[in-house]
């Protein structure tokens, strides 16, 4: 049974109709709180990720393309989202809910292959990181994300759905980038002990020059990261932006 491994399970939702293969993982926004049983997984505000379906069964949440379409809805009501009853347009992801989602489209690509690029829109042969907003017919002229093109799927019946919204939209290659992060090394191994033996002496220049408290505090998270570095042989961009603010003065 694919349920991915650290989510929340909340018991197989759909109608058990297989998946014929997977190519778009399609992100949606609830226009309301988590979590939505439609899709095969809700993110939470805070990062939280349930799964509702497992992912041998489609979701309902693409209509002509649940076949081949693995669908994230996220969160938008509540207190990180202002607490206003309906979704302003200008509302984006937040942190969390982007490195939720790419914590998922990590794991989609390893266990089903969906590749890591855009996906371009809802024709039946484009693969990778797509929108609901793709597969939807509309007036979309205002919008800065375009709608269903000749050809495509569609993705909904209600016509002119701004789902995911411009603002969230516009986050899918930040989620592309966490993904790719995730996965691939940013350096080879060699470069990465190569920082690693860097860092160590930064921290030891780093300790004469502050006061107690903060050496102590620069100490043990620049080696904790130093150390978690030199055991896995690799690092994300993360891991350097949190060791360099470690070690600033």
């Amino acid at each position: 049974m694919p349920v991915m491994p650290g989510v929340i399970w909340k018991g197989d939702q759909s109608s058990k109709r297989r998946m014929e293969r997977y190519d778009v993982f399609c992100i949606h926004t609830i226009v309301g709180y988590a979590p939505a049983h439609a899709a095969h997984f809700s993110v939470f505000a805070d990062g939280d990720i349930y799964q509702s379906r497992d992912t041998l069964y489609t979701s309902a949440a693409n209509l002509n393309g649940n076949h081949r379409i693995i669908a994230s809805e996220n969160e938008d009501h509540g207190a990180r989202f202002g607490g206003t009853p309906r979704l302003p347009a200008w509302v984006p992801l937040t942190p969390e809910q982007v490195a939720a989602n790419a914590e998922i489209y990590a794991w989609l690509h390893e266990t089903h292959d969906i590749p890591l690029q855009m996906n371009p829109d809802s024709r039946p042969s484009s693969r990778g990181l797509g929108y609901h907003r793709q597969g939807i017919d509309g007036n979309f002229a205002g919008y800065r994300f375009q709608g269903r093109v000749s050809g495509g799927e569609v993705w909904t019946e209600a016509y002119g759905k701004v789902c995911p919204t411009d603002a969230r939209i516009a986050q899918l290659p930040d989620i592309l980038t966490a993904t790719r992060n995730l996965l691939e090394p940013d350096m080879t191994p060699e470069q990465y002990k190569t920082l690693a033996d860097a860092q160590t002496a930064k921290i030891l220049e780093a300790v004469t020059n502050q006061g107690e408290k903060t050496r102590a505090r620069q100490i043990k998270t620049a080696s904790r990261i130093v150390a978690t570095i030199k055991r896995n042989g690799k690092a994300t961009q993360d891991d350097i932006a949190a060791l360099e603010e470690a070690l600033a003065e």
